[in-house]
């Protein structure tokens, strides 16, 4: 049986000193901080979505063009790290790594800026809430939020809270749940942009996890069979009518059969003793000889 993904909480967050990171890292002394790239850390446990190459790259294109819009700083704190206070980002991922790959490719930039949360803020559980709203221009996907939601629930948030903050109805959960439940090989068809999430939260609530995972990747052979990557609901196509086995077809005419030879054959109506003779009669050399006779 298909099992689904493990989510592994991750440790808690020792927050550091902010005025001694930023002066270790050689920064500019202001409310809005500017900090060497190099002296900014990453660890992608901190982001709510997975670093999108992509992206990435669409973010370098237009900084080498445009330069680093200074009116969109990163969303950072300090983690204490073997004894050191470091700057990681968590908000403008993207931004941060497209700055990077700028710099590689020959863009100057010596600083970038950045926002830095206070300490007392900085707890996993606020730094989930903070990555889904900040994206909500670009929103999570169903399965990204799914397992967010997974994760505020095992940190021991309320469901009315989730819902709060996040601006979003129990229905939503109850959906996005039913999709953080499924077999793992059913997310990597929703990853891997074979099926839309919308249509993989359908087809578990009609089916359950295990039966929506055989149709939708049957669907997606057939898809590939026919040069399209993506399943839809018309590529599923509507549910083959189960066929009647040999057995179950022999059953039915030795019912029917019964039927014409009951002694009170004659007093039902008359459509429904056409009917039997309708049936019966291409089979009249297959039917037993009548009892009694």
């Amino acid at each position: 049986m298909p099992k689904a993904s493990p989510l592994v909480l991750d440790a808690m967050i020792v927050t550091g000193n902010t005025k001694a990171a930023v002066k270790a890292a050689g920064g500019g002394s202001s409310d809005l901080w500017t900090v060497p790239p190099d002296q900014i850390h990453f660890d992608p446990r901190d982001n709510v979505r997975p670093l999108d190459p992509d992206r990435v790259r669409h973010m370098a294109n237009l900084i080498k063009v445009n330069g680093y819009d200074r009116k969109q700083p990163l969303g950072c704190f300090v983690r204490k790290v073997g004894g050191e206070d470091r700057i990681y980002v968590y908000a403008g991922q993207h931004r941060y790594h497209g700055a990077l790959l700028a710099i590689s490719e020959g863009a100057q930039i010596d600083r970038l800026p950045i926002v830095i949360d206070e300490a007392k803020s900085v707890n996993r559980t606020n730094l989930i809430y903070a990555g889904i709203t900040t994206n909500d221009g670009e929103k999570l996907t169903p399965l990204q939020l799914a397992e967010k939601v997974v994760e505020l629930q095992e940190l021991g948030e309320p469901n009315a809270t989730i819902c709060q903050r996040l601006n979003i109805t129990d229905q939503t959960i109850r959906d996005v749940l039913l999709l953080a439940n499924a077999p793992a090989a059913l997310h990597r068809l929703v990853r891997n942009k074979v099926v839309s999430s919308t249509l993989a939260i359908d087809e578990i609530r009609t089916h359950g996890g295990d039966k929506a995972l055989e149709r939708l990747q049957n669907a997606a052979q057939q898809a590939k069979a026919g040069g399209k990557a993506k399943v839809t609901k018309k590529t599923l196509g509507k549910p083959v009518a189960p066929k009647i086995s040999d057995v179950q077809a022999k059953q039915l005419l030795q019912a029917l059969q019964a039927v014409l030879h009951d002694a009170a054959f004659g007093q039902l109506e008359k459509p429904t003793i056409a009917g039997v003779h309708t049936a019966l009669l291409p089979l009249k050399d297959l039917l037993d000889t009548k009892r009694g006779d």
